[in-house]
């Protein structure tokens, strides 16, 4: 069966490739929504991915993933659009403690559509205005949910962590690896 990631997101590739599965990688297209409640996002996202790629590769297991972050004071935070937003975000997340929802749909032939999602907890250190300057004008927050890439230079910025980490990433692996199992794609042999 061929198995298909409904992303060309350069993190989601890797973290799949590095775990050893054997796939391609094929952009969705679909049309990302923003609801007021984080976890409705991710997953009506990471559904719509798998769907829109599962209709036009019907004999295919499609996996996709959402991810957004979550702060209680500002609500969803997702992609950040350009520096000045990655700026933006940085000040939120400035000494606070937010959420990342990472939401995972597997579609399967026959159209069955299985979606988990996992929730990990981030405390950011206090965040200089010219540290936040600096970020920005990196580019490496650009079109990363919350405007930061954990795996990236923004790991400077992160104090704890709670939960999965491959989460933060864009893929919760451990969930990944369960969900593909259950439909018998596994990472090995």
């Amino acid at each position: 069966m061929r198995f298909i990631l409904a992303s060309e997101s350069a993190r989601r590739v890797e973290l799949l490739r590095r775990a050893g599965y054997d796939f391609e990688a094929r952009r969705s297209g679909f049309p990302e929504v923003s609801r007021e409640d984080p976890a409705d996002t991710a997953e009506e996202n990471a559904r719509g991915k798998a769907l829109a790629v599962a209709r036009e590769e019907p004999g295919s297991l499609v996996l996709a993933s959402d991810t957004v972050v979550y702060e209680p004071g500002a609500g969803v935070l997702g992609q950040a659009a350009d520096a000045a937003e990655v700026r933006r975000m940085l000040g939120l997340l400035s000494g606070r403690e937010h959420e990342v929802y990472t939401a995972v749909a597997v579609v399967t032939p026959g159209s069955d559509t299985d979606v988990r999602r996992e929730v990990t907890r981030v405390g950011m250190r206090e965040v200089s205005e010219a540290e936040q300057e600096a970020y920005a004008a990196d580019g490496e927050g650009v079109g990363k949910a919350g405007g930061y890439a954990i795996q990236g230079l923004a790991a400077i910025f992160v104090e704890r962590i709670q939960g999965d980490y491959t989460s933060v990433v864009g893929l919760p692996l451990s969930l990944t690896a369960r969900m593909l199992a259950a439909h018998g794609v596994r990472w090995y042999g």
